[in-house]
């Protein structure tokens, strides 16, 4: 049965050969859908993941006092008042805001052990001292190397001493780690005030519940924005550019109709082939099973050619292009670093969505053609 087996593929592969241009074409077709399709499920999952997972690392609540001109920095005491709250488990106060840099705006932060730790596990990076920086891949310089001159309230110029590593571009692409007088002397911040609070809650899933009482804590107007408030944002921002991507699904459903009435019409073509193989007493399920076979052959490895190549699309050696596509940069795209989880389940999707339709249009035209009188389709082929 096995050696039978085999045969039957054998022959089948002798005959894809026959027809070598054609069933090229259609191979390349069916990777090229499997790339397109796969690599807008795989980006969308990838940024999705990876973003849940950045801002589960980070705080809970984060606490800005606001004004009627806007935001303004928050004193040292609000530490202690958010801190009387049940259920607020840490207070942490944050000096982070936006300058000007030779290139364009950066967003600068006051850097400490916490801070460095969480951004660089590895622990390459140490804390600045006054006067230095630790800068992101995406920041250059247009002066001297090695010193960066910020514009905020006041100019300041600093000596880089180190870069992130590019396994953190998500996050420190155009980003500039100070010491915390350098970052509050260009932000125009007093000594021990803070940009906002980052608050740690006891149970996460209760943070909603103690907005209300966190907000009469303060003498002052405040807003809290939750870590479900910034997944929301992010999931829309990445929607909203990522939907661009599904006009791709267009012209890739169109192609696999086409494809499939290509199918089609080449099985109508090979009448006389059939026809010839039932006069030598093959049988109806033998056709079918042959003509699966020489779909399987072309179709199987296509697909498994286009999932690999969405896949090192998306999380490959160079993943700027989704930078310059989806996030909007205009050059010195980020080098994402994506979280490759549920890339199984997408690929057996985009599998069956591909398959499906091609095996059901051979399946068909081959029990047409089995359940036909030999002699009718000798007389058609010719």
């Amino acid at each position: 049965m096995t050696a039978c087996r085999y045969a039957k593929i054998l022959w089948a592969a002798r005959e894809l050969l026959t027809r070598p241009g054609v069933n090229l074409l259609m191979a390349f077709s069916v990777g090229l859908l499997a790339t397109m399709i796969t690599t807008g499920l795989l980006l969308s999952q990838a940024l999705t993941t990876t973003t849940a997972h950045l801002l589960a690392e980070g705080p809970d609540l984060v606490v800005r006092r606001v004004t009627a001109g806007g935001w303004q920095s928050i004193d040292a005491q609000a530490t202690a008042q958010a801190l009387t709250i049940p259920g607020i488990t840490d207070a942490r106060p944050r000096i982070w805001g936006t300058v000007r840099a030779p290139q364009g705006p950066v967003t600068i932060a006051a850097a400490d052990q916490d801070a460095i730790t969480r951004w660089c596990p590895s622990g390459t990076l140490r804390v600045p001292d006054q006067g230095e920086a630790i800068i992101g891949r995406g920041i250059t310089f247009t002066g001297d190397p090695g010193v960066l001159t910020l514009q905020g309230e006041s100019s300041v110029r600093v000596r880089v001493v180190q870069r992130f590593p590019e396994e953190t571009d998500l996050m420190t692409h155009d980003l500039v780690l100070l010491h915390p007088r350098d970052t509050r002397r260009l932000l125009g911040l007093a000594p021990g005030d803070a940009s906002d609070l980052a608050l740690g809650v006891f149970h996460p899933d209760e943070a909603e519940a103690l907005l209300p009482e966190l907000a009469r804590a303060f003498p002052f107007p405040v807003h809290i924005a939750t870590r479900e408030d910034a997944r929301k944002h992010y999931a829309a921002a990445f929607g909203r550019r990522g939907g661009l991507g599904l006009l791709l699904y267009a012209p890739a459903i169109m192609a696999l109709v086409l494809l499939v009435a290509g199918i089609v019409r080449q099985q109508i073509g090979d009448r006389a082939r059939v026809g010839l193989l039932k006069a030598l007493g093959w049988t109806s399920r033998d056709i079918v099973a042959l003509q699966v076979t020489k779909a399987l052959l072309v179709g199987l490895p296509a697909i498994a050619i286009g999932l690999t190549a969405a896949y090192g699309l998306v999380y490959g050696p160079s993943r700027q292009w989704i930078g310059f596509l989806l996030l909007g940069w205009q050059e010195n795209a980020p080098l994402l670093h994506l979280e490759a989880g549920h890339a199984a389940p997408i690929f057996l999707e985009v599998t069956g969505i591909l398959l499906a339709p091609f095996l059901a249009a051979v399946l068909w035209s081959s029990l047409v053609q089995a359940a036909s009188d030999p002699q009718d389709l000798l007389s058609r082929g010719n």
